[in-house]
């Protein structure tokens, strides 16, 4: 190689080199939030608390409190289950602002302590304990008040017998803002499905459920009650269909109070 090809190759080298390192620098010297972006914020975990009935039950549930001044939706679940079965749900909500406090229902899971000791549900039918359990919602509201929510702002929810309790709850609570049935059924255990006339409620079931989807006709005719069919499942089994799961996440938020603002800063 020419002497001076060598020579200009060299302050080729000597320039690049003080190129790279003017942008290593510039790039220690970015602060940490612009050299790594901040992940999404997420719902805090719901916080496990425990609640008394009158009639003499130890009830555990999981609460995610409202934003300021919003609702709270006391949510029951099916036979056998657990409030655990809320938890597709339950984070949706948290981010649209909407506290939930999902409840072990009697003799499920961790509410096994009762006015004769350990207790489970498998019994509940001999001793005709099933009627008395909506005393759980009722305590789950008591709960909600001591803390500052108003019964304004306590609505209820239910899947399966737990549908039937929410709706049970909710007629004789006349302030509830609004009800969730998923697969309520005409009986369930010898508890009648009651809808309080005028309450904003949503109902759903799937075809492939007959027992629970034949009440969507009757209750389609109640001023005030929206029904929606999802293609599959029973209880919280539909929000396997994340449609299903997203419509009624949103038809709550669209039910809750505070309404979501505008880019003007107005409530809708």
């Amino acid at each position: 190689m020419p002497l001076d090809a060598l020579g200009h190759s060299s302050a080729h080298l000597r320039r690049a080199r003080s190129v790279a390192a003017a942008l290593l620098g510039a790039v220690l010297a970015l602060p940490a939030s612009a050299a790594k972006p901040r992940p999404a914020s997420r719902p805090r975990p719901a916080r496990i608390v425990h609640l008394k009935t009158r009639d003499g039950w130890t009830l555990e549930a999981a609460y995610r409190p409202p934003r300021r001044g919003g609702d709270v939706v006391v949510l029951a679940h099916g036979l056998a289950s657990s409030y655990l079965e809320w938890d597709a749900l339950t984070p949706l909500l948290a981010e649209k602002g909407v506290g939930t406090l999902a409840i072990d229902l009697r003799g499920h899971h961790d509410s096994l302590s009762g006015p004769r000791g350990r207790e489970t549900f498998e019994d509940f039918d001999a001793v005709g304990e099933w009627p008395r359990a909506v005393e759980d919602l009722r305590a789950a509201a008591r709960w909600l008040e001591a803390r500052g929510v108003p019964a304004s702002r306590i609505a209820f929810g239910g899947a399966s017998i737990g549908a039937n309790l929410a709706a049970l709850a909710a007629d004789e609570s006349p302030k509830a803002p609004f009800l969730l049935l998923l697969s309520a059924g005409p009986v369930y255990h010898g508890l009648e499905l009651r809808l309080r006339p005028g309450l904003r409620t949503l109902a759903g079931a799937s075809p492939g459920d007959p027992y629970a989807y034949q009440v969507l006709r009757p209750l389609s005719q109640i001023p005030g009650v929206a029904v929606f069919s999802a293609p599959a499942g029973h209880g919280v089994q539909m929000f396997d269909d994340k449609k299903t799961l997203d419509r009624v996440a949103d038809w709550i938020a669209d039910s809750a109070r505070p309404k979501p603002r505008d880019v003007a800063g107005k409530r809708r």
